[in-house]
C-alpha cells in the first residue's frame, strides 16, 4: 500500500496521534517483485512467503530496508508528523530462519527489542519501521510484515493493532463484515472468503491478540481511519463483538 496510501489516511494517523502513539510497520512487496524482475532473479512465492536467496535477498535489503523505508517516512514528515526510519534488523527485530531449505533467507517467529521503539515514541517520533530481522549469527532475514507488526505490538502491549490495505476491510458479496472472531476466520479461511494476502493479516492478528491488545482492525489506506470518532473497517477479536473504542 506505500504507493496508493491517500494523504486523507496519513492526516488520520496525524488527528489520532493526540490519543495516540503509533509504531508503523511496513513491506514492500510490489516493489521487491519489480527489481527481482528487472534483475531477472527469480524468487517464487511459497505457501505465500517469496523464496529469498542471497542474491534476492540483497535486494529485499535495499527495497525494503532503505528506499521504500525512507520513502514512507519522508511521507509521514510531508503531513507534519516528525517521522523517523528505522530498519528492523538494527536492534529491534530477531528471528532465525524459518526453514533455510524451503525459503532462504526468510525468518521465522519475530524476537522484539523495544528499547530503541520506546525512545523514539519518548521523543515524540514516528517509528517506521521496516520488517528486517538480525539472526543470532548476524545474518539478515526477511519476516512476513504482517507478522512483524503483530510481534511489535504484542511486545509494546500496544492497545491497538491496525493493518492497512487497499480494501475496506474482510469483504463477502461486496459489503464489509463489521466484525470477526477467532472461529469466524478459520470458517471464512475455509470457504475462500478470506483468501491470499488477507489470510496472514488475520492470522497475524489472531495471534497478536492478548489480555492487553483485545482486537484488531482491518482498515483501508486509501480513506481515514476513523470519521467523528468512528472506527472504520473489520474488528477482529477472539471472540464475540469488538470494542475499538
Amino acid at each position: 500500500m506505500i504507493e496508493e496510501l491517500e494523504s486523507i489516511f496519513l492526516k488520520s494517523v496525524e488527528e489520532l496521534r493526540d490519543r495516540y502513539q503509533f509504531v508503523i510497520v511496513h513491506g514492500a512487496g510490489p516493489s521487491i517483485s519489480s527489481e527481482l524482475k528487472e534483475r531477472k532473479i527469480d524468487a517464487p512465492f511459497i505457501h505465500g512467503l517469496r523464496r529469498t536467496t542471497k542474491p534476492a535477498m540483497e535486494v529485499v535489503e535495499t527495497v525494503l530496508g532503505e528506499v521504500k523505508n525512507r520513502e514512507l517516512a519522508d511521507r509521514f514528515t510531508e503531513e507534519g508528523m516528525k517521522a523517523v526510519g528505522i530498519r528492523g534488523c538494527d536492534d529491534v527485530i530477531s528471528a532465525e530462519f524459518l526453514d533455510f531449505s524451503s525459503y532462504g533467507y526468510v525468518g521465522g517467529t519475530p524476537r522484539i527489542e523495544t528499547g530503541l521503539l520506546k525512545e523514539t515514541l519518548e521523543r515524540s517520533f514516528l517509528p517506521v519501521v521496516s520488517p528486517l530481522a538480525q539472526t543470532e549469527n548476524g545474518e539478515i532475514v526477511n519476516v512476513n510484515a504482517d507478522t512483524a507488526a503483530a510481534g511489535i505490538a504484542k511486545a509494546l502491549k500496544a492497545d491497538k493493532l491496525i493493518f492497512v490495505t487497499d480494501v475496506p476491510g474482510v469483504m463477502e458479496e461486496g459489503r464489509i463484515i463489521p466484525h470477526l472472531s477467532s472461529a469466524d476466520i478459520r470458517q471464512l479461511i475455509e470457504k475462500e472468503t478470506i483468501y491470499g494476502g488477507m489470510i496472514p493479516k488475520v492470522r497475524a492478528a489472531e495471534e497478536a491478540l492478548s489480555e492487553t491488545l483485545r482486537e484488531a482492525v482491518i482498515v483501508s489506506g486509501k480513506e481515514p481511519m476513523s470519521i467523528n470518532g468512528e472506527w472504520k473497517g473489520t474488528f477482529i477479536t477472539k471472540e464475540g463483538k469488538g470494542m475499538f473504542l
